[in-house]
């Protein structure tokens, strides 16, 4: 069921695409050129990708369990494509997700709440709330999250981490946006 339901929102993402590049466009200043023929078809090909996972998780990834409900805090340079990154891979492996935008570009993903009812998804498996930075430190430390995923700067990655210490809650975090670092601590 979820392969259907990750397919019928790429489907809508194809379907909305002009609307999405415009929107991207005025919500962060790209060119309508670089939103149309990069952007948009990007995050459309990321929930064809995912829908793909969803399809083989039972047989493929034998004794998977489902993380929970998963906060994704996401910057301003790629609005939709930063979505598709978070949300994707979450409703593939069978997550909810609560998404906050960044406050100066949130049009897409209000219009992909949109798509997300056009595809038949239930009630309260995507969630989007938007606001400050305030909004997004409540996010952050809700005690009803399982996992975070934050995108954005160090300094608010460094405050995310400390408020999260020692509550069990999983943490993923692109600071800075290079020089990837994986920490694997092991027992």
């Amino acid at each position: 069921a979820r392969a259907r339901f990750m397919y019928a929102i790429a489907r809508g993402l194809q379907k909305h695409a002009k609307l999405l590049s415009v929107l991207e466009a005025l919500d962060n200043g790209k060119t309508i050129r670089e939103t149309r023929d990069l952007d948009v078809p990007l995050a459309i090909r990321h929930f064809y990708h995912h829908a793909g996972w969803a399809q083989v998780m039972d047989s493929e990834v034998r004794g998977y369990e489902a993380v929970g409900v998963v906060g994704a805090i996401i910057p301003w340079n790629f609005p939709l494509l930063m979505l598709a990154w978070k949300v994707a891979p979450a409703l593939a492996t069978g997550c909810t997700i609560v998404l906050k935008p960044a406050p100066s570009t949130r049009l897409t993903a209000w219009a992909f709440c949109q798509i997300v009812l056009e595809a038949g998804i239930p009630a309260g498996v995507v969630n989007v709330v938007s606001g400050d930075n305030d909004m997004a430190q409540h996010l952050s430390t809700h005690p009803g999250l399982d996992k975070i995923a934050f995108t954005g700067s160090t300094p608010v990655g460094r405050s995310i981490r400390k408020s999260l210490a020692g509550t069990g809650c999983k943490l993923t975090m692109e600071l800075g946006g290079k020089s990837a670092m994986v920490v694997n601590v092991v027992s």
